[in-house]
């Protein structure tokens, strides 16, 4: 190639990559962009809660012992900074989540060309991944921080290791942060778990060792470092969670089942949203879909489709087995599903490639077609993606706010009547919008004054926080939908 068509031909791909993160953006913008001004929801105010009983100092050695039974400590950081800087303002954590949402979305498109070596695939799989209907609460819901946080460290976890892996000269402080990247994605969310044993498969795939006791120490000596401080964390970490007092499994919805059938019935379970289908995947076509996947695979002899294959078979295992499920649980697994579809549509272009080379007796070699053949399935497939998403996010969004109180609106209104209070302060609700058994109004309360001390009674029969004979500061009732200040019940009152 001369030197004049190289330069046109890196200046149109420049124009492209532009063009790519450009439309990107507006097309996440288009459909996301709504819930960057999102309130805060009841698992905020009970995440946020739990966090300032426990303290900065006690998130930070929660995340020391990572081990420990504490709840996502990484998370606690995220909530604690931001209300201690900005108050009650879901506004600054909503931009937190979409910085973080845009961040992920660049980690897998560099995820996905390292396996593949194929940005078009990688521009492709970031399409995919730009947004989901079905994973609506990462977008309105800060309590998702969670799932953001660990598929942050997780992939950035996976690609430095892939950097320092196939580095000539690997130093200690490489193996250190890799490390450090790990243990951040196991304090924000259990999901990390994985990790291990993808690095295995990955070895497995892209660089099989020699299946002999002297290759396989040969690998561990050279090679397996990665493997094994994270298989070693990974194993204290599950030893802390699952076995010491008070961990996340004693809570029946965390609670696991691990049996055959329980894996194939989430497997097709989750299936079903992220392909925005009802009911269509069941155990035998969800069977038939991952062997026709497996056998491409291998005939392909595509190390990245295989690679994709059992990730998006096995990345969902820490959820697979509990009775609780919600689809942005796939968030991390959604990388495998991406790359090999991406993958696969790669595959045939090749093969179309192939089958003109057949038919006409020379193949089009020109950098140009094989342009315009990915800008045309980039266009194809953005066309297809834009007819489909709005259907399903009226309907998944309905579903998320039919859950959901008026937080913000409640809290207004209690500050326009109440502004302040003394630290310490009783303070009275008649009625409320929360049910009995619920604690967001004592969440709420302390968290809109920024006083873990308020002590706030209840007049609803049965309520948890029942009214009690002290003297209150101020007093609520909620009356058509809406908070009125009363005069607070004397101490004496039934």
């Amino acid at each position: 190639m001369r030197f004049g068509e190289a330069a046109i031909k890196l200046r149109a791909e420049l124009i492209l990559q532009a063009g790519a993160v450009i439309f990107l953006f507006a097309f996440f913008a288009f459909f996301a962009g709504k819930g960057l001004w999102a309130g805060f929801t009841g698992d905020d105010l009970m995440n946020l809660h739990q966090y300032m009983k426990q303290g900065f100092a006690g998130v930070v050695l929660s995340m020391l012992c990572f081990w420990s039974t504490a709840f996502r400590p990484l998370g606690g950081l995220f909530y604690l900074t931001l209300y201690n800087i900005f108050g009650f303002n879901p506004f600054p954590f909503r931009i937190v989540c979409f910085i973080l949402l845009l961040a992920n979305l660049y980690l897998a498109y560099r995820f996905i060309v390292r396996l593949s070596s194929s940005r078009a695939t990688g521009v492709l799989a970031a399409l995919l991944l730009c947004y989901h209907a079905w994973f609506v609460d990462l977008y309105y819901s800060s309590g998702t921080v969670y799932d953001l946080l660990c598929f942050f460290f997780y992939y950035s976890a996976f690609i430095y290791y892939l950097k320092i892996r196939d580095a000539e000269h690997r130093a200690v402080k490489n193996w250190i942060i890799f490390l450090v990247l790990y243990l951040c994605a196991l304090n924000a969310k259990e999901m990390a778990v994985t990790l291990p044993l993808f690095i295995a498969i990955y070895e497995i795939s892209y660089h099989m060792p020699r299946w002999s006791v002297r290759g396989l120490w040969r690998w561990i000596v050279d090679r397996g470092t990665g493997f094994l401080l994270s298989g070693l964390a990974t194993i204290a970490y599950i030893f802390g969670k699952l076995l010491l007092k008070g961990s996340l499994i004693e809570n029946p919805a965390y609670r696991l089942n691990i049996k055959p059938t329980i894996f194939l019935d989430s497997f097709h379970l989750y299936l079903n949203p992220l392909f925005y289908q009802d009911h269509v995947f069941r155990d035998p076509n969800t069977i038939q879909l991952m062997v026709v996947m497996l056998a491409f695979a291998i005939w392909r002899r595509s190390r990245h489709l295989l690679f994709s294959w059992f990730f998006l078979l096995l990345s969902g295992l820490p959820v697979f087995f509990m009775a609780h499920h919600s689809a942005f649980f796939m968030y991390i697994p959604s990388v495998g599903w991406a790359l090999y579809i991406a993958g696969t549509i790669a595959e045939f272009g090749q093969m179309l490639k192939g089958l003109q080379s057949r038919l006409f007796g020379k193949r089009i070699s020109s950098p140009h077609v094989s342009m315009l053949f990915q800008v045309a399935v980039f266009c194809a497939m953005a066309v297809f993606l834009a007819l489909v998403h709005p259907d399903e996010s009226r309907k998944t969004l309905a579903h998320f706010q039919k859950g959901q109180l008026p937080i913000m609106e409640m809290s207004r209104e209690i500050k326009q009547l109440q502004p302040d209070l003394p630290r310490g302060s009783s303070v009275y609700f008649a009625n409320d919008p929360y049910p009995a058994d619920d604690w967001g109004l004592l969440f709420l309360t302390r968290l809109l004054y920024h006083d873990m001390t308020l002590d706030v009674g209840r007049g609803k029969p049965g309520a948890v926080l029942a009214a009690k004979p002290v003297r209150y500061h101020a007093a609520f009732d909620y009356r058509n939908g809406h908070f009125v200040a009363i005069s607070p019940p004397e101490p004496n009152d039934p």
